[in-house]
Order: structure tokens, then sequence, then C-alpha cells
């Protein structure tokens, strides 16, 4: 029996389901696609392949030291690099983790299926999230993430004989993205960062996580690894499950629980995604059709991807995110925010620029909270954030703002989140002039979210509204599992 063990979004060998099941016997060619299609989306960008490739280089290295074998690695048409390996290598069955991405990877898939039932090849689709594929109950759907998560990490054993391909160099064409800091891929980078998470930096998680400061360090830093595999939830949760047993403070415990929490957050929107993939590019409640599609305004567009809104804290975060391919989640929410109420921009276009940003870009996630943040779920709160309060909240002494946002260095602490009610003798006394060494606001705050939050309740008033608002909560809202 000859198999084909795919890998795609699960770039480790530790609980790796798919490895399990292809390499309990036969022979397995082990395999990884650069899909061409992919990676010239506008949704991809230089940031995901340089995790991807250093994530592929360890996982490789660790199957050379382990099991003399390698990844045979390609780059092209997926349908056609797969016809040809299942004809060259006479491949009865292939293995792989199922994967929840987006229309593109669901075509994909549609027409892998199909290729496969044409050659009589078997598709094994493993699990490795925990939700519900079939017979969907969503009031047992916590029960049973939880039986999922608390079952723990596979043992991995492999008895089989693995076979190799010669592939020729590959070049990966795709969106590139000037970053000078971001995060290294590979397995061993994330268990260094779920020890020192876990040893240290989760001490304050709660309190430190909301500002761009202290979320640096705070949060876990995991989530590209989650998003590319190289460790998977049940090893983490095994993990914290492990801290626990350790003698630790009443506040670090707290910070674990929360942490893990958000775990079975992350496994509720890739849920949203499989039951509805018309989140990416649709409104989920249609009663918000029309709402922003037809009045966009590409000069304000620019502006928030350039960081250059006039606002000093959205702009420093914008440049922050587009230094470091991440920024803790409040941030990421304010920016969303700002530019779907204050700027008034369609979630359908600015989502495709943070997915470029976003190393670790996971759409289930994505689109459920830029639809949140937009304002057209209808089920949630229409949070508007202040980008004034939140940098004085989250930057009280204007250091991010200066690291980020260098024009604006030499202006008093208290006066950089509003820099433009400098008078004029202050900007000449200073060196700088608002307006041309760093732009006046791009709209007035105030009066813009003021419009926005009437439009949009305007919307969510209708009759129309309310009644899919009704539809969406029984298809998508958590419910607490029987015990």
């Amino acid at each position: 029996m000859k198999k084909i063990l795919w890998f795609r979004y699960d770039l480790r060998i530790e609980d790796n389901e798919a490895f399990n099941k292809a390499c309990n016997d036969g022979e397995v060619l082990p395999i990884f696609i650069y899909d061409e299609g992919y990676w010239k989306l506008e949704t991809s960008s230089s940031f995901h392949l340089n995790f991807t490739k250093e994530s592929l280089e360890e996982l490789n290295n660790e199957l050379i030291s382990k099991y003399n074998s390698k990844i045979s690695i390609f780059y092209g048409n997926t349908i056609e690099i797969l016809n040809k390996l299942i004809n060259q290598f006479k491949i009865t069955d292939i293995f792989t983790n199922q994967i929840f991405r987006n229309k593109y990877t669901l075509d994909l898939d549609q027409k892998c299926s199909e290729l496969f039932v044409e050659k009589g090849v078997n598709w094994h689709q493993l699990q490795q999230f925990g939700i519900q594929l079939e017979n969907r109950k969503r009031n047992f759907w916590a029960n049973q993430w939880n039986k999922f998560i608390d079952n723990g990490p596979q043992t991995i054993k492999a008895n089989c004989k693995f076979l190799t391909t010669e592939t020729s160099s590959i070049e990966v064409k795709t969106n590139p993205i000037d970053g000078s800091n971001i995060q290294k891929g590979g397995r061993t980078q994330a268990l260094s960062l779920l020890n020192s998470f876990l040893e240290q930096r989760s001490e304050n998680y709660q309190k430190e996580m909301s500002s761009p400061i202290t979320g640096e360090v705070a949060c876990s830093r995991l989530s590209p690894h989650i998003t590319y595999g190289t460790i998977s939830l049940r090893e983490i949760n095994h993990a914290i499950d492990n801290a626990k047993q350790i003698n630790m403070s009443f506040n670090k415990v707290k910070s674990l629980r929360s942490f893990r929490s958000r775990l079975a957050w992350h496994c509720h929107f890739i849920q949203k995604l499989y039951d509805e993939p018309e989140i990416e590019y649709q409104n989920m409640n249609r009663a918000y059709d029309g709402i922003r599609e037809n009045d966009f305004n590409e000069q304000y567009h620019q502006a928030w991807k350039d960081g250059l809104t006039g606002y000093p804290f959205v702009d420093a975060c914008m440049r922050y995110l587009k230094s470091n391919g991440w920024i803790n989640f409040r941030m990421r929410a304010m920016l969303v925010s700002f530019a779907s109420y204050q700027l008034w921009l369609d979630w359908r276009k600015t989502s495709k620029h943070l997915a470029r940003l976003f190393t670790d870009y996971e759409p289930g996630i994505h689109y459920s909270q830029f639809q949140m943040q937009s304002g057209t779920t209808g089920i949630n709160t229409i949070r508007i954030y202040n980008p004034i309060k939140q940098s004085t909240d989250q930057d009280p002494e204007g250091e991010f703002i200066k690291k980020w946002v260098p024009e604006l260095k030499e202006i008093p602490n208290k006066l950089v989140h509003e820099p433009w009610k400098l008078t004029y003798i202050d900007q000449k006394g200073l060196g700088i002039e608002i307006g041309k060494h760093y732009p006046n606001p791009i709209v007035d705050h105030h009066s813009s979210s003021k419009i926005a939050r009437d439009k949009i309740w305007m919307v969510k008033k209708t009759e129309e509204a309310k009644f899919n608002a009704k539809k969406i909560l029984e298809k998508h809202a958590s419910a607490k599992g029987r015990r």
C-alpha cells in the first residue's frame, strides 16, 4: 500500500493524527505543496511565506533525524501535482488533517475530492480542532470540545517505509511586505514560547494583554504557531494542565484559565467558518448589504494602510503591525473599528490588508472579528473605539507613539495624543508643522462616530435585521453543553 502524507497547516510530527494514521504501515510519501493560486491571493504575503518556510525547514530536519526521510516540496497547480504523484507512485490513500481556510481552499478541496474519486484514491481527513463536522448539535459543542482538548496529545509511532521524489528548486511568488521583526517559524520557537509563557510571561497576562507595550511580552505569541500547526492545541492545553499542578500565584492561575478559554474561542470561530463559509465575503446579517459598499473612500483607505490618519495611536499601531506582523488583540479591534466607523470603509476591502499583515492570519477568526467590529452581524454590541481614549489608556506616556511615529518624538507627552492641539508658537518651538510633517486628523472622530452609529442603528432597528439576527443566534451563538 502506497500513501501520501500531505502536510498543510499541521507542520509538526507530534500530536499529528494524519501522520500517525498514514505511517502505521505501508509506504508513505510526505509532501508539502505551495499552491500557486493561493499564494497569489491578495490575502497572502511574504510574512506568511517566511513563517511557512522556516517551519517546513525544521519539520524536514526532524524527519531526517528521526526517520531518515524528508518532505518533497512542490510549487504549482495542486491538482496537477497530486495527479502526477498518484500516477507515478500508484497511490491508494492520501492522509491530511482537515483545514478550514477560505473559499479558495474550499474550492480546491472540492477539486481534490473529485480527483481522488476519479483515481480511486481514499482521502482520509483527520480532525485537529475538535469542531463538529457532522450532526451539528450546538448545545453539546462545549462538552464535545472539552473532551477533545482534554484527550491529550497522541503518542506518535511510525512503522512504515518512507518514500521520496526529486523536486526542482522553488521560488514562490506572493505579495512582498517589508517587515523587520517578524516572528520566526518552527516547532522549536513554538515550544520555547510556550515554556516562557507558562513559566514567567503569563503572570500578568490578564492585566497586560490590552496594551501594545506590555502585550508584546505578556501575550503568549503562539498564534502563528497555532495557525501553521507547529504546535497543537492539545499540546498547549496539556502543558497548561501540568503547569497548574505546580505551586503558583492565584493571579497566574487566573491568567492561565483565561488563556485556555481562548483555545476554545479559536475553535468556536473556526466552527463558524465551517458552518457558514460565506462570512468571508458577505455580511453575516444581509440586512446590512449596501450600507458601505458604494461609499468607499480610497484616500481614507490608503491613509489608514500607511499609518497616516493623523491619529497618532492608530498610526503607531498600524506601523508597528507592518513591521512586526503581529499586534495584540485590542489594538487589532481598534484598527478595524476606526476603519469601519470613523472612516466608514467596507470590511471586505480592509480585511484583505490586515490579512496580509497578520502572520497569524486565521480566516475563521479574521472574518468573524471584522464583521463583529464593523457592526454587520446584527447580534453584537456596536463598539466604536475612541482613538484618543485608547491612546491615553494604553500609552499614557506616549512612549509607543513616539517610537513608531518618530515625527512626534519632540512633542510633550500630554500633547502627543492630540498633536493638532499644539499652538502655532508651540509648533515653531518644537520644529514641527502639523499638516506638513505629520497630517491633521483625516476626520473628526466625534462627528464621524456619531454618523456611523446612526447609520448602523438605523439598520439594526429594522424588522429584517432583527429577524436575521435571531437566525444568526440560533445558528452560531455559543451554548453551554450538558454536563
